[in-house]
């Protein structure tokens, strides 16, 4: 029997997208004054801001994946599993890719779910963004991104394999070549933790030395950390260069080969694994779902999430344009003619999702209780980045507030740094069991290798 319940569709299990699902499940789901229900193609979630930890072994996925059936049970919503492939607005319905798994002989697959189609009344796409190669060569063929948990897995073993094979003597090479584009948080991130990752292989007994270490972050800004303070880069870029990470800006990749990155001047850097972290989009299928899009293939939303006037359809995350300043407006009683309207857009941030979500569950249930709900306002809470072995560098924009920024580096950024998972872990478990999982957390380290090894 069909529910009656006003169906709300998330699509994607991402930061935003589950945290949504999370609080519209405790707030509508468990009270059955709605049917939340969560889509996504993978049956667990894992905080994409720690995908570099789980490239370099410092994080195991199977202690930290959540699962979505058992939470959804939980908390008050539906799990859907499958990829959307298309939509149907004027049906109301999503569809859904049939999913298929191998077979446990490995002699080819099977499909355990079916295309469907799934209804809703109102829709939520949180599907996140993936690394944009900006079309240049080779970067598909030659480099590994690190937009989800399978590609920190994957890179995770090449980085292993290649180092046991430096410390083996059989590498062709005698050192280990890594580079990685892109300056942002995510390659200066990773370079830290390779750099811990080797050193503690040197200290379990592996015969590899920091010397054999060769690992470049090529940014094409003038600077990495480009969307921080130039305090937060100075102090980043001092603390790789200790670690004798080779940091280059203004660095343009005009191809990526087999054995390296072309530089826009001709040179060849040769690279035995090549990261790309640059750059960010939505993935290129929500172009075809007929609406409308950027040249990023992000959603474009008004300032309050909505997508088109049906006001049934909203985006959220990576994978949405969202105004939320124009620069340039025309003063009240001011004369003369209005001036370029230029429209800015929220960045592509776990701290954005986060607070979308939680505005857009506010802006739900009223809808549905017929109460108000104030607009959505963006608030800018600084940046932290971790830089590995106990370190950290950011702002603190959220304590001291935007207009008077404080920086911070070191073990206290660190500690600050860690808080940020503890919160994400609050909104989908409570703090009781928050607090449970970081006590579990201590004593796996304690108990456990710094390291996965296998």
């Amino acid at each position: 029997m069909q529910s009656t319940l006003h169906k709300i569709v998330v699509v994607g299990g991402g930061a935003g997208g589950l945290e949504l699902a999370t609080h519209l499940g405790k707030r509508l789901g468990l009270k059955r004054l709605a049917l939340p229900t969560l889509v996504d193609g993978s049956p667990t979630h894992i905080w994409k801001p720690l995908l570099h930890e789980v490239a370099t072994g410092s994080l195991n996925t199977g202690e930290d994946e959540l699962n979505y059936f058992s939470h959804g049970h939980a908390t008050g919503y539906e799990f859907q599993f499958g990829w959307m492939n298309g939509l149907d607005v004027a049906k109301k319905v999503i569809k859904l890719a049939p999913i298929s798994v191998d077979d446990f002989d490995g002699k080819g697959s099977r499909v355990i779910a079916p295309p469907r189609e799934v209804p809703y009344d109102t829709l939520v796409l949180a599907v996140g963004g993936v690394s944009n190669s900006f079309g240049t060569p080779g970067v598909d063929e030659h480099c590994v991104k690190l937009d989800a948990p399978k590609d920190a897995e994957f890179l995770r073993k090449r980085i292993l394999s290649q180092a046991l094979s430096v410390s083996m003597g059989t590498s062709p090479q005698p050192k280990l070549r890594i580079g990685i584009v892109g300056g942002g948080a995510t390659g200066v991130e990773l370079a830290a933790e390779i750099h811990h990752t080797i050193c503690t292989l040197r200290s379990y007994g592996a015969n590899l030395f920091e010397e054999q270490l060769q690992i470049t972050i090529m940014e094409g800004g003038p600077r990495i950390l480009g969307g921080g303070d130039p305090s937060l880069s100075t102090f980043a870029t001092k603390e790789l260069k200790k670690r004798r990470i080779d940091v280059r800006t203004s660095c343009f990749i005009k191809a990526v080969t087999p054995t390296g990155f072309l530089l826009q001047d001709g040179t060849l850097l040769e690279k035995d694994i090549r990261i790309w972290t640059a750059g960010i989009k939505a993935p290129d299928w929500l172009s075809t779902l007929g609406l409308k899009t950027n040249k990023f293939n992000q959603i474009l939303t008004d300032g309050e999430l909505a997508v088109g006037n049906s006001g049934a359809v909203f985006a959220l995350g990576d994978c949405a344009a969202v105004p939320f300043q124009k620069v340039g407006e025309k003063p009240k009683n001011s004369k003369g003619p209005p001036p370029v309207m230029t429209p800015l857009f929220l960045p592509a941030t776990a701290q954005v999702a986060h607070q979308q979500a939680e505005w857009l569950a506010s802006k739900l249930e009223a809808r549905l209780t017929s109460k108000t709900c104030p607009p959505f306002t963006f608030k800018p809470q600084g940046m932290l980045v971790s830089l590995g072995e106990g370190k950290a560098v950011g702002s603190l924009a959220a304590i001291v507030g935007p207009q008077r920024d404080y920086y911070v580096q070191g073990r206290g950024a660190k500690l600050l740094y860690s808080s940020l998972y503890r919160m994400h872990q609050a909104v989908l478990y409570g703090w009781t069991r928050a607090g449970l999982l970081f006590i579990g957390d201590k004593l796996r380290h304690v108990a456990l290798p710094q390291l996965k090894l296998h």
